[in-house]
């Protein structure tokens, strides 16, 4: 039995993915110290690793600002974080004595330790894999879909120069590693990837886009749904034999009350039956009139939901992208913040669904899209196939195989 200690993000759509992970290393024989935020202990906990705090020390949230400016703000945070962390849980990790490291790819203090500790380190990519390999093939993709930069000043005064890309990253790489000392570093491979010896990537490859890119260092174990507890307060007997469309677009975002109507002026007092999750961050009260055939929850249980359901809209987080694959469904997906643009390109590519560019929707645009959906058996003909695409790259056994095997050949850090 090894001993492993895991670093977590405390994100919903960052730990959920790992859980699975984390309970077949157990059942494996293999010690777990998983180390995130209070209010994620007695999900970890049901995996039967152990909970260990960060004590105040992390949180994550969203920063509203130009792509160019989040990426350096972002940048800047996890290296931040990262020296605060190590200097904490030094001590106490080294206490430990753990055989090997995995952490989240945002965790690269969970890379920094296992370097100081000479063990081997795994990142998990629990997010749409995104590597700076993609943005040198094509750089258009990344300033324009992923940082969303086609508006920002900074880009606007190089765009049209060779390799903007290139310089711009090279740029703000320079920036940060003078920052804290680490002038040779690659802002997005080994800040926002912590890139290790063995990456863990929970997708298929013929899901991923730009997956020639990705090398053998990159193992792709497809998705798999970890069971897990959901709000059992319900109406389900309300559901009938009507077409379902399940909305949500996560817990964590705000001022999504305009969209909301719009999804109401669009649906409401059709043929279809509308379920609706608003997340924490709305204010029930801020909605007006409910349309009669739609059900409007803080929470849904939204496994149950996508086993029944024709069609998702939704903010294209990875969570709610790869399990709605899961069950097949097709989507419609309107991203509003960094990765779930490429999440929402990934849709498009793989004919699982429709992008829809605009960030704010005319009820009109939006209806005739979902009809679309709805309409088109071929998305969810694609859907069963990349459904099938996550079986076949092996699960989370594989994972797990993958990273027992990298443990003990014991490759470390250069």
């Amino acid at each position: 039995m090894s001993r492993v200690v895991f670093f977590g993000v405390d994100l919903h759509g960052h730990v959920n993915p790992t859980l699975g992970l984390i309970h077949k290393l157990t059942e494996r024989g293999e010690e777990v110290i998983y180390y995130c935020s209070e209010p994620f202990r007695e999900k970890i906990e049901q995996t039967g690793a152990t909970f260990r705090s960060y004590h105040g020390l992390l949180r994550f949230g969203r920063h509203n600002g130009t792509g160019i400016e989040t990426l350096l703000v972002f940048a800047d945070f996890i290296m931040d974080k990262c020296r605060t962390i190590v200097e904490a849980l030094r001590d106490e990790v080294y206490e430990l004595k753990p055989d090997y490291i995995i952490h989240d790819s945002f965790c690269l203090w969970g890379k920094e330790l296992a370097a100081e500790l000479r063990i081997p380190g795994i990142s998990v990519f629990s997010n749409f894999p995104f590597i700076d390999e993609m943005a040198q093939k094509d750089p258009a993709f990344f300033m324009d879909y992923v940082l969303i930069a086609s508006d920002d000043p900074l880009y606007l005064r190089h765009k049209g120069q060779h390799d903007v890309y290139r310089k711009l990253m090279d740029k703000l790489s320079r920036v940060i590693g003078l920052k804290y000392g680490k002038p040779s570093m690659n802002v997005i491979n080994d800040i926002f990837c912590s890139k290790e010896p063995l990456n863990l990537v929970f997708t298929s490859r013929e899901f991923q886009i730009y997956e020639e890119v990705f090398d053998d260092t990159h193992v792709f174990s497809g998705y798999e749904i970890y069971p897990r507890e959901e709000p059992i307060d319900f109406p389900f007997e309300k559901l009938d034999n009507r077409p379902l469309i399940y909305i949500a677009f996560g817990t964590i975002l705000h001022n999504l009350s305009e969209l909301y109507q719009t999804c109401f002026d669009a649906l409401g007092n059709s043929k279809y039956q509308v379920v609706m999750s608003l997340g924490i961050q709305t204010d029930f009260s801020s909605l007006g009139p409910v349309p009669d055939n739609f059900i409007v929850r803080t929470f849904v249980p939204q496994l149950k939901l996508l086993s029944r359901a024709d069609a998702f809209i939704t903010h294209g987080g990875a969570n709610s992208i790869y399990e709605s694959l899961c069950s097949a469904v097709p989507m419609i997906v309107l991203p509003q913040v960094f990765d779930e643009f490429m999440g929402a390109l990934m849709v498009e590519r793989s004919g699982t669904g429709i992008y829809l560019r605009d960030l704010h929707p005319t009820k009109e645009k939006l209806r005739e899209t979902t009809l679309q959906v709805l309409d088109n058996p071929l998305y969810r003909e694609n859907c069963e196939l990349i459904k099938q695409s996550f079986k076949s790259a092996g699960g989370l056994d594989y994972a797990v195989n993958k990273v027992i095997q990298f443990a003990k050949q014991k490759v470390c850090h250069e």
